[in-house]
């Protein structure tokens, strides 16, 4: 009962905010408009989508802004790692996304703005928006946080952005998008799969603060590592870099498994990376998409 109280409360507040705050707002002028977003409070795969979107549109030459919420000031900070050689793409950080696409579009550019998430701002009129579905789009109240994963119901998008959506689904056996994992590898470039059970370490311990740490722990064990524990931290967590150094000085002969997101917390604000330990290990992961879809899609973007 407390449960759904909160749902009702978080439903009524959410209704209210777009009501009073959220209304649809110009479409861009200049820039085409890109939503990237999913039902899930987290964990859908936004950022690595978007990493491979601004990917394929710089390697057609086109100019691309990724904006990021500055709350998300991790996933910014891995976007700008990324693209760091590449001067087609550049990453922002907002609380208005609106606002600054706006800003942006006056500019003339970026042949694109992408939003990084943006899905719930019904102020982004006008947008090829994206949806990474994992489950079924929510119809149900009970679908919605806390007794769900979700942030609202399907009947929430109907309507409003007078764009187009491409709901990608990304759960089942033939999902045309797939999140897969690179490599773990540490700073000397040693993958923990190929070290594994060779290598001195008592424990090999996941340390995360990502939407959805399960499934990363899955795509680890399908390796064939065997997890001693697990330590999940919020998603975004400021504090991460400090309490993964103590979790290391403590634990000197187990490995640790973090995520590329996670890594760009390391340097804990000085803007330098702090020294990495040879049994730090940072999972990467990598999109694929089917040759079909990505036909599909770049035929929605640079076409239409």
């Amino acid at each position: 009962m407390k449960s759904l109280a909160i749902v009702l409360c978080y439903r009524a507040a959410y209704l209210l905010h777009h009501a009073l705050c959220l209304r649809p707002g110009k479409p861009l002028g200049h820039s085409r408009l890109v939503v990237v977003g999913s039902y899930r409070t987290g964990g859908a795969g936004k950022t690595p989508f978007c990493t491979w979107l601004a990917e394929t549109l710089s390697a057609h030459e086109k100019h691309v802004a990724i904006l990021c919420h500055e709350y998300a000031y991790d996933e910014a900070a891995m976007l700008r790692e990324h693209f760091a050689a590449d001067p087609k793409v550049k990453i922002f950080t907002t609380r208005n996304r609106y606002r600054l696409a706006h800003e942006l579009d006056r500019t003339k550019e970026f042949d694109f703005i992408l939003c990084d998430d943006g899905f719930e701002d019904s102020r982004l009129v006008g947008a090829t928006t994206f949806v990474l579905l994992w489950e079924n789009a929510p119809t149900r109240l009970r679908e919605l946080w806390p007794l769900g994963n979700a942030r609202s119901l399907i009947k929430d998008h109907s309507g409003h952005r007078s764009g187009n959506t491409v709901e990608i689904h990304c759960n089942d056996p033939t999902s045309k998008i797939r999140f897969v994992l690179d490599n773990i590898a540490n700073k000397k470039g040693e993958d923990l799969r190929s070290v594994h059970g060779s290598a001195p370490y008592k424990q090999i311990n996941i340390f995360c603060g990502i939407g959805d740490p399960n499934r990363l722990c899955n795509d680890i064990q399908k390796q064939g590592i065997a997890i001693t524990d697990k330590i999940f931290l919020k998603d975004h967590d400021r504090c991460f870099s400090n309490k993964l150094n103590k979790a290391l000085q403590e634990n000197p002969q187990s490995a640790f498994i973090i995520t590329e997101k996670d890594a760009a917390r390391l340097d804990n604000g000085t803007g330098k990376p702090l020294p990495r330990p040879d049994n730090l290990y940072i999972a990467r992961q990598k999109t694929i998409v089917d040759e079909t879809l990505a036909h599909h899609i770049l035929n929605e973007l640079l076409n239409s």
